[in-house]
């Protein structure tokens, strides 16, 4: 079956496609999921509800549009929806008690650079996801979040700022990610 066959199949509620329709896209949009979860559970959960909420507005998908591109925004959608219900995610960088030092290995390889932005406060993490990964606009983001642009402008400086920071303490990490 290809992609149309699976989205013609999935709009008349077959279990099969949407099965299929989800084993083919999962791992893409577990990985979406996890930029904004640092809980693989929370990740999941969020996986779980935005492919439900694809099936059950697959009917207003009219192919026109990459369709990929229409998942991928309910995906990210849900994760902003859950974590405006988790808490109010914007904090002064002073309430965030994480540690760097205690979570970057510098001397590793494995991929600790990538995990530089869970160690940012969640409202910068968010912002800067949303703006430099997926392309937001600052407006955009401010509506998705329910804040001022000027918000999401002083977020995405303040985590700049802070990755920065980590990168200048830790010279490797900054190797790492060339």
């Amino acid at each position: 079956m290809d992609l149309n066959q699976i989205i013609q199949a999935c709009k008349k509620n077959d279990s099969k496609a949407q099965r299929l329709l989800y084993e083919k896209y999962d791992s893409r949009f577990f990985a979406v999921c996890k930029r904004y979860f640092v809980n693989i559970h929370e990740a999941e959960d969020a996986l779980v509800k935005g492919f439900l909420k694809i099936f059950q507005n697959i009917n207003s998908y009219t192919n026109e549009g990459n369709f990929e591109s229409w998942m991928h925004r309910i995906i990210v959608n849900e994760c902003l929806m859950e974590l405006r219900k988790k808490k109010a995610i914007f904090l002064n960088i002073d309430d965030h008690p994480k540690d760097v030092a205690s979570d970057i290995n510098p001397n590793q390889s494995d991929g600790s650079a990538l995990k530089l932005l869970d160690l940012l406060p969640e409202g910068c993490k968010v912002v800067f996801i949303l703006y430099v990964i997926e392309g937001f606009k600052h407006k955009e983001i401010a509506e998705q979040l329910g804040i001022s642009e000027g918000t999401s402008k002083s977020q995405l400086n303040l985590a700049k700022s802070k990755l920065k920071d980590l990168l200048e303490k830790y010279p490797n990490l900054k190797a790492n990610l060339l």
